[in-house]
Protein backbone atom coordinates (compact mmCIF):
# COMPACT_ATOMS: atom_id res chain seq x y z
CA UNK A 1 0.00 0.00 0.00
CA UNK A 2 1.27 3.35 -0.76
CA UNK A 3 2.38 5.19 2.31
CA UNK A 4 0.96 8.56 3.10
CA UNK A 5 3.62 11.04 2.99
CA UNK A 6 3.27 13.97 5.22
CA UNK A 7 4.26 17.35 4.09
CA UNK A 8 7.41 18.43 5.64
CA UNK A 9 6.78 21.03 8.27
CA UNK A 10 8.38 24.30 7.84
CA UNK A 11 11.05 24.93 10.40
CA UNK A 12 10.03 27.40 13.04
CA UNK A 13 11.91 30.56 12.80
CA UNK A 14 13.61 31.37 16.05
CA UNK A 15 11.84 33.97 18.14
CA UNK A 16 13.58 37.17 18.30
CA UNK A 17 14.08 38.23 21.86
CA UNK A 18 13.04 41.72 22.47
CA UNK A 19 15.95 43.78 23.49
CA UNK A 20 15.52 45.24 26.97
CA UNK A 21 15.22 49.01 26.90
CA UNK A 22 18.38 50.74 28.03
CA UNK A 23 18.38 51.51 31.72
CA UNK A 24 18.63 55.06 32.71
CA UNK A 25 21.18 55.53 35.47
CA UNK A 26 19.50 55.85 38.82
CA UNK A 27 19.77 59.21 40.38
CA UNK A 28 21.66 59.23 43.61
CA UNK A 29 19.93 60.79 46.49
CA UNK A 30 21.85 63.77 47.70
CA UNK A 31 23.69 62.88 50.88
CA UNK A 32 22.47 64.87 53.84
CA UNK A 33 24.67 67.77 54.59
CA UNK A 34 26.59 67.52 57.76
CA UNK A 35 25.64 70.26 60.12
CA UNK A 36 28.31 72.86 60.31
CA UNK A 37 30.19 73.03 63.55
CA UNK A 38 28.38 75.08 66.11
CA UNK A 39 30.08 78.30 67.03
CA UNK A 40 32.04 78.04 70.27
CA UNK A 41 29.85 78.72 73.26
CA UNK A 42 30.73 81.59 75.46
CA UNK A 43 32.42 80.37 78.59
CA UNK A 44 30.34 80.38 81.71
CA UNK A 45 31.13 82.60 84.59
CA UNK A 46 33.21 80.69 87.11
CA UNK A 47 30.96 78.65 89.34
CA UNK A 48 27.75 79.17 87.37
CA UNK A 49 26.15 75.94 86.20
CA UNK A 50 28.67 73.67 87.92
CA UNK A 51 28.90 75.56 91.11
CA UNK A 52 27.64 78.52 93.01
CA UNK A 53 27.15 82.00 91.64
CA UNK A 54 27.12 83.32 95.18
CA UNK A 55 30.80 82.40 95.51
CA UNK A 56 31.62 85.06 92.94
CA UNK A 57 29.92 87.77 94.92
CA UNK A 58 31.15 86.57 98.30
CA UNK A 59 34.76 86.32 97.18
CA UNK A 60 34.52 89.69 95.45
CA UNK A 61 35.40 88.32 92.01
CA UNK A 62 36.09 91.22 89.62
CA UNK A 63 34.49 91.11 86.19
CA UNK A 64 37.85 90.44 84.56
CA UNK A 65 38.16 87.18 86.52
CA UNK A 66 34.58 85.98 86.26
CA UNK A 67 35.28 83.75 83.24
CA UNK A 68 36.51 80.19 83.60
CA UNK A 69 39.92 80.63 82.04
CA UNK A 70 43.46 80.10 83.29
CA UNK A 71 44.68 83.10 85.20
CA UNK A 72 47.55 83.46 87.60
CA UNK A 73 45.36 85.71 89.74
CA UNK A 74 42.92 82.88 90.39
CA UNK A 75 43.60 79.72 92.35
CA UNK A 76 41.25 76.80 92.86
CA UNK A 77 41.85 74.46 95.79
CA UNK A 78 40.16 71.08 95.50
CA UNK A 79 39.34 68.72 98.34
CA UNK A 80 42.56 66.73 98.15
CA UNK A 81 44.75 69.82 98.30
CA UNK A 82 42.56 71.27 101.05
CA UNK A 83 43.25 68.20 103.22
CA UNK A 84 46.99 68.63 102.83
CA UNK A 85 46.86 72.36 103.58
CA UNK A 86 44.71 71.82 106.68
CA UNK A 87 47.09 69.17 108.02
CA UNK A 88 50.14 71.38 107.44
CA UNK A 89 48.41 74.26 109.23
CA UNK A 90 47.58 72.05 112.21
CA UNK A 91 51.17 70.84 112.43
CA UNK A 92 52.47 74.41 112.51
CA UNK A 93 49.97 75.35 115.21
CA UNK A 94 50.66 72.33 117.39
CA UNK A 95 53.81 73.67 119.04
CA UNK A 96 52.13 76.95 119.99
CA UNK A 97 48.44 76.35 120.59
CA UNK A 98 46.28 73.26 121.12
CA UNK A 99 42.60 74.18 121.22
CA UNK A 100 40.09 72.35 123.37
CA UNK A 101 37.12 73.78 121.46
CA UNK A 102 36.99 74.80 117.79
CA UNK A 103 34.31 77.23 116.63
CA UNK A 104 33.84 76.95 112.86
CA UNK A 105 32.11 79.90 111.24
CA UNK A 106 29.26 78.77 109.01
CA UNK A 107 29.73 78.01 106.18
CA UNK A 108 33.33 78.11 104.98
CA UNK A 109 34.88 77.81 108.42
CA UNK A 110 33.02 74.58 109.12
CA UNK A 111 35.28 72.57 106.81
CA UNK A 112 38.60 73.85 108.12
CA UNK A 113 37.26 73.91 111.67
CA UNK A 114 36.18 70.30 111.47
CA UNK A 115 39.56 69.25 110.08
CA UNK A 116 41.48 71.08 112.81
CA UNK A 117 39.19 69.79 115.56
CA UNK A 118 39.76 66.24 114.34
CA UNK A 119 43.53 66.73 114.32
CA UNK A 120 43.62 68.14 117.87
CA UNK A 121 40.84 65.86 119.12
CA UNK A 122 38.97 68.93 120.23
CA UNK A 123 35.27 69.63 120.55
CA UNK A 124 33.83 71.18 117.41
CA UNK A 125 30.93 73.63 117.24
CA UNK A 126 29.59 75.53 114.24
CA UNK A 127 28.65 79.16 114.86
CA UNK A 128 26.85 81.70 112.73
CA UNK A 129 27.99 85.28 112.28
CA UNK A 130 25.54 87.89 111.03
CA UNK A 131 26.48 91.16 109.40
CA UNK A 132 24.67 94.35 110.34
CA UNK A 133 26.12 97.06 108.16
CA UNK A 134 29.75 97.53 109.18
CA UNK A 135 29.35 95.26 112.22
CA UNK A 136 29.43 91.47 112.50
CA UNK A 137 27.84 89.66 115.43
CA UNK A 138 28.31 85.99 116.30
CA UNK A 139 25.68 83.85 117.96
CA UNK A 140 26.07 83.32 121.69
CA UNK A 141 27.81 80.19 122.94
CA UNK A 142 28.09 78.64 126.40
CA UNK A 143 30.33 76.23 128.25
CA UNK A 144 33.70 77.71 127.32
CA UNK A 145 34.86 78.87 130.72
CA UNK A 146 38.60 78.54 131.09
CA UNK A 147 39.03 76.62 127.82
CA UNK A 148 41.34 77.19 124.88
CA UNK A 149 39.17 78.16 121.93
CA UNK A 150 40.02 78.46 118.25
CA UNK A 151 37.73 80.51 115.96
CA UNK A 152 38.03 79.35 112.34
CA UNK A 153 36.96 80.69 108.94
CA UNK A 154 38.11 80.00 105.39
CA UNK A 155 39.04 83.52 104.20
CA UNK A 156 39.39 86.78 106.06
CA UNK A 157 39.14 90.10 104.27
CA UNK A 158 38.28 92.70 106.91
CA UNK A 159 38.70 90.57 110.03
CA UNK A 160 35.16 91.33 111.24
CA UNK A 161 33.99 87.73 111.27
CA UNK A 162 36.93 86.44 113.27
CA UNK A 163 36.67 89.33 115.72
CA UNK A 164 32.96 88.62 116.23
CA UNK A 165 33.80 84.99 116.99
CA UNK A 166 36.52 86.01 119.40
CA UNK A 167 34.17 88.35 121.25
CA UNK A 168 31.45 85.74 121.66
CA UNK A 169 33.99 83.18 122.94
CA UNK A 170 35.39 85.62 125.48
CA UNK A 171 31.87 86.44 126.68
CA UNK A 172 31.37 82.71 127.25
CA UNK A 173 34.40 82.73 129.57
CA UNK A 174 37.06 81.22 127.31
CA UNK A 175 40.52 81.38 128.88
CA UNK A 176 42.51 81.78 125.63
CA UNK A 177 41.02 82.57 122.22
CA UNK A 178 42.93 82.37 118.92
CA UNK A 179 41.85 82.60 115.29
CA UNK A 180 42.77 80.62 112.18
CA UNK A 181 41.94 80.84 108.48
CA UNK A 182 43.07 79.31 105.24
CA UNK A 183 43.71 82.55 103.36
CA UNK A 184 44.76 86.05 104.38
CA UNK A 185 45.75 89.03 102.28
CA UNK A 186 49.21 90.55 102.50
CA UNK A 187 49.28 93.61 104.80
CA UNK A 188 45.90 92.51 106.24
CA UNK A 189 46.69 89.52 108.44
CA UNK A 190 43.63 89.39 110.66
CA UNK A 191 44.29 85.92 112.04
CA UNK A 192 46.67 84.33 114.53
CA UNK A 193 47.22 81.34 112.25
CA UNK A 194 46.79 81.03 108.51
CA UNK A 195 47.76 78.66 105.70
CA UNK A 196 48.16 80.96 102.69
CA UNK A 197 49.03 84.62 102.31
CA UNK A 198 48.19 85.71 98.79
CA UNK A 199 46.49 88.35 96.70
CA UNK A 200 45.10 85.61 94.43
CA UNK A 201 41.40 84.96 94.40
CA UNK A 202 41.11 81.52 96.04
CA UNK A 203 38.08 79.33 95.33
CA UNK A 204 37.46 76.18 97.41
CA UNK A 205 35.48 73.02 96.80
CA UNK A 206 32.62 74.17 99.02
CA UNK A 207 32.22 77.37 96.98
CA UNK A 208 30.61 75.16 94.29
CA UNK A 209 27.65 74.10 96.40
CA UNK A 210 24.27 75.01 95.01
CA UNK A 211 22.58 75.71 98.33
CA UNK A 212 23.66 77.36 101.49
CA UNK A 213 23.72 75.94 104.98
CA UNK A 214 20.08 76.87 105.46
CA UNK A 215 19.13 74.48 102.67
CA UNK A 216 17.06 77.16 100.96
CA UNK A 217 17.72 77.75 97.26
CA UNK A 218 19.26 81.14 96.71
CA UNK A 219 20.91 81.45 100.10
CA UNK A 220 24.55 82.40 100.14
CA UNK A 221 26.80 79.53 101.31
CA UNK A 222 29.55 81.96 102.22
CA UNK A 223 27.53 84.73 103.69
CA UNK A 224 30.02 85.47 106.45
CA UNK A 225 33.38 85.31 104.72
CA UNK A 226 34.49 88.84 105.64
Amino acid sequence: MPTRTSKPRAAKSPRRSRAAPPRTPARRKPSPRRPSAAPPRAEQPLGVGVGDAFALERLQVPASLSRAQPDDRLREIGWAEFGEIARELAERMEGEFKPEVVLGVVNGGVFLGGALASYFRAEFRPIRVRKFGPRAVAQAVVGLRGKKVLVVDDVTVSGQTLEAGRVTAEKAGAGDVRTAVLVVRPTRNYADFYALETEQLVVFGWDYQLHGGSGEPGSDPGEVGV
